[in-house]
């Protein structure tokens, strides 16, 4: 461990000192959290999570981690249990936690919505299916901790209700992939309750705006879908809350010190870098802040034993600023921090994350609409002739890719949680990986692989009818926001003389993809028996 802790410098970004910190903190906690054990959990989420973000959970055993959170898991004896009104889900400690057949009374059952939270993400990042655990009890039994307002009890023998646990029944929800567990239309009139007048969002209804409570509204929204990944989006149509006086609330919380207050007249915190941090995220503004005045103040907080403390140069790190340091250096980018990738990474963890399908859009939003506007110059290579690929074929694939990421994904935000936007991501990047290789190693070295040019000029049989149907079941699923909204009409009479209907518009390009789409195949099925003739006589 000592080899690995000294790897880096204290002057940069200390990850080595960072992984030994949390790796000893996941082994055994110190004394000073004694007084925190019942939510011994929560701070094994924390270390376990840190970890995740350094690359470095390969220093813990994952498998016993996982063995270790699932027994904390209460379950009823019978199904009849459900009505009474006690909730399953996990214990925070074995303080809390009692022999099975003492459940039946209330008062011996521990489990607590921020123990299950921390105890589904921990199983997530460990590699532990957690639609494998007992979800059914679990979720009919956290109804009974919603309040007839919308809010949430932590526990069902009673406690405070704030937006801290309307926040972790939503990511419960995420993660176990079923909404069952609560009411969301509730939740979020609850939520919507919560925003103050200066925009950010109290604890409780009527209560002073708060970075932590601000950062569990918006995730809680954004996790049930009343919130869109991207800020024109959020500007436009967000008639639930107030987004713009919401933005201007968290961008005012960035100090002189280039960290972040969680409340007015507040010093710098460095979890608010995160809470804060990420609601920005959230509604597509992070560009908003100023990036590097925030690393150096995450700097003036990074610790000679690893880790971060609350506030600057302060000595000894805290395992709660620890993970939060670190998550704010994830939204800034830092190199050696997840997550850091390209089109189909992002889209590949989307899916396989706690959001499914439906968080693909949100995860590959920025990197898709750079990647699909940069390849027009595809089309100008080909007008002068730096390839030798035909304008003619060019311009309608690059054509589509364009009014698909701009014109349907972009401009119908309704669109971007359908299941095809995950065929249609995964269809185009494996694509491009292949295309692109080919023509970098046929430029830097003269010739491809075998292997690669049979790549390029046969994973289009499966890939491209795969890529074609997304687009068409795309742009028609588009089609009724289009008619409703009339956005990108012009009408009669104008100075133009002219007038468009999007709606009709779309619905033609339909009908071109019926002799579009197979003359397409047919000339690259024309131009594989060209390739690989040619590559056999070679």
């Amino acid at each position: 461990m000592g080899d690995r802790a000294g790897e880096d410098q204290l002057a940069g970004f200390a990850r080595g000192r960072h992984a030994a910190y949390l790796q000893a903190m996941a082994l055994e906690l110190p004394r000073d959290y004694a007084n925190q054990e019942v939510t011994h959990l929560t701070l094994a989420y924390f270390a376990v999570a840190g970890l995740s973000l350094l690359r470095a959970l390969d220093w813990v055993n994952r498998d016993d981690i996982a063995e270790w959170i699932l027994s904390f898991q209460v379950h009823p004896e019978a199904n009849d249990d459900f009505d009474s009104g006690q909730f399953y889900g996990f214990c925070g400690s074995r303080t809390t936690q009692y022999p099975s057949n003492s459940v039946k009374d209330p008062c011996h059952n521990g489990s607590h919505l921020a123990s299950t939270y921390s105890a589904l993400a921990i199983l997530k990042i460990v590699g532990y299916d957690v639609l494998n655990i007992d979800s059914k009890s679990l979720l009919l039994s956290m109804r009974n901790l919603q309040q007839p307002d919308g809010s949430f009890m932590p526990t069902h023998i009673g406690a405070e209700t704030d937006l801290r646990f309307v926040y972790c029944a939503a990511a419960i929800c995420s993660m176990l992939k079923d909404w069952s567990g609560m009411d969301k239309e509730k939740a979020k009139e609850h939520i919507i309750n919560c925003q103050s007048y200066d925009g950010g969002f109290g604890m409780v209804p009527g209560s002073e705006s708060h970075g932590g409570g601000t950062f569990c509204a918006v995730a809680a929204l954004y996790l049930m879908g009343f919130i869109q990944p991207d800020l024109a989006s959020n500007l436009r149509e967000s008639a639930l809350i107030d987004v713009q006086l919401l933005l201007e609330w968290c961008l005012q919380r960035q100090a002189a010190d280039g960290g972040f207050q969680g409340r007015r007249n507040k010093p710098s915190d460095t979890c608010y870098a995160f809470w804060i941090g990420g609601v920005l995220k959230m509604l597509g503004a992070y560009h908003l802040i100023d990036h590097t005045a925030l690393r150096e103040f995450l700097f003036t907080c990074q610790t000679d034993f690893g880790g971060f403390s609350k506030f600057p140069e302060k000595v000894l790190p805290d395992i709660y600023h620890s993970y939060y340091g670190l998550a704010a250096f994830s939204l800034l980018g830092e190199d050696g921090v997840e997550p850091m990738a390209q089109v189909l990474y992002y889209a590949v963890s989307a899916l396989l994350g706690s959001g499914g399908h439906e968080a693909v859009y949100a995860a590959v939003e920025k990197p898709l609409q750079f990647a699909q506007t940069a390849a027009v110059m595809e089309i100008l290579h080909g007008l002068v002739g730096l390839v030798r690929s035909p304008v003619s074929a060019t311009i309608p694939q690059i054509g589509s890719r364009l009014f698909l990421t701009w014109g349907i994904l972009w401009s119908f935000p309704e669109t971007q949680s359908h299941i095809l936007v995950t065929s249609l991501v995964i269809s185009w990047s494996i694509t491009e990986i292949i295309r692109y290789s080919f023509f970098g190693m046929k430029e830097a070295l003269g010739f491809a692989p075998s292997w690669l040019l049979w790549l390029r000029y046969s994973t289009f049989m499966i890939l491209y009818p795969i890529g074609i149907l997304s687009e068409v079941g795309l742009i028609y699923f588009a089609l009724p926001y289009m008619k409703a909204s009339e956005k990108y009409y012009l009408k009669m009479p104008n100075k133009w003389n002219f007038s468009l209907d999007y709606f009709y518009t779309s619905a033609i390009a339909i009908g071109a993809y019926v002799p579009g789409g197979p003359h397409m195949f047919t000339y690259m099925l024309a131009q594989r028996k060209k390739a690989l003739s040619k590559a056999k006589t070679a």
